[in-house]
């Protein structure tokens, strides 16, 4: 296994990094976490983000979510966006954090993070508009 983190993609026919992301994840929990990540958008454009995220193997890509969580202070986050990540962390993996951690999030996170939260729950007849 390499431990090379799967970053940018020289091969302009290789399909964008997000589709390869909602590809690998495989449980339903690995997928509202991925599927919030790609929603953001801005976080995980990041390199540094990348790298402690994913790596890149031989069979494709692996998530190491408790590697993020190990470097969730030193990716250089502001308050919103580690509140964020961190709430990414508890839908992905055995991860704990706070509640409150959404009161550091604007209305375009927390949105994000209820759609995430419904995909997981599997109840298809409640909205995540702008009313709950």
């Amino acid at each position: 296994m390499t431990t090379t983190p799967f970053l940018d993609q020289e091969d302009i026919d290789a399909p964008p990094f997000e589709e390869v992301l909602l590809k690998a994840a495989v449980t339903p929990r690995e997928q509202a976490a991925v599927r919030a990540l790609v929603d953001e958008e801005q976080i995980l454009a990041r390199p540094t983000f990348r790298r402690a995220l994913v790596w890149h193997t031989d069979g494709g890509i692996e998530f190491s979510w408790q590697n993020l969580a190990c470097y969730l202070y030193g990716l250089e986050l502001d308050d919103a966006e580690r509140g964020f990540v961190d709430l990414v962390l508890s839908i992905a993996s055995p991860h704990q954090t706070s509640l409150t951690r959404v009161m550091d999030l604007d209305e375009r996170r927390l949105a994000i993070l209820l759609r995430a939260l419904i995909s997981l729950s599997a109840v298809d007849t409640l909205a995540g508009g702008t009313r709950l």
